[in-house]
């Protein structure tokens, strides 16, 4: 049996979501390397950086804040 890793994001419960408050629905996440980058492109890396859940679904999703 192998050892596990020390931090294996793909390893994550899939019940995991971390919930990123947003002012209006397509803004980025938080500000990536890319901030010169398009809104879409900002908001594909923010994806990227949070990584998925075991199998295979986003760790993240963007809420609105009301």
């Amino acid at each position: 049996m192998a050892a596990p890793k020390s931090y294996d994001p793909s390893a994550r419960d899939n019940a995991m979501i971390v919930k990123y408050y947003i002012n209006t629905s397509g803004d980025r996440w938080f500000i990536p390397y890319n901030d010169n980058g398009t809104t879409a492109a900002q908001v594909t890396q923010c994806s990227a950086v949070v990584g998925n859940t075991a199998d295979g679904s986003v760790a993240g999703a963007a809420v609105v804040a009301s």
